[in-house]
């Protein structure tokens, strides 16, 4: 082969090369660009816990959720007088009427706020 025809077909290759790198690259970045819009959109609808409060009470009803996975949908009385609805997931045992517990009161952005119980106080049925 001819140095002068080696030449244009290694240049050929090259530049053929460089379009399947450029395109590669490109559905790369989009790929990735895509991914960024996805996550920052997610993150803006996420509803950030703006304050955390530790609360008291007594159990006024527990009942069995369904399934097996030991959840108790609780109603609670809280030391303010308030009565907030929860669910119990704890391992350390069955809450019981009239039990306290402590429980976290998670307040949300959008002022929407929720239950977590985090203790069973007196469990001694």
């Amino acid at each position: 082969m001819k140095p002068e025809t080696r030449k244009r077909m290694d240049r050929l290759i090259l530049l053929q090369r460089l379009k399947y790198g450029g395109i590669a690259l490109a559905a790369t970045l989009a790929v990735l660009s895509f991914m960024l819009f996805m996550g920052y959109e997610e993150e803006q609808r996420v509803d950030k816990v703006t304050a955390t409060t530790n609360l008291r009470g007594t159990i006024v009803s527990a009942r069995r959720g369904n399934g097996r996975n030991g959840i108790y949908r609780l109603v609670v009385k809280l030391e303010n007088g308030k009565s907030v609805k929860t669910v119990s997931q704890l391992s350390a045992g069955i809450p019981w009427t009239g039990e306290q517990l402590e429980m976290k009161e998670y307040t949300h952005a959008s002022g929407l706020k929720n239950y977590v119980v985090t203790r069973l106080i007196d469990n001694h049925h």
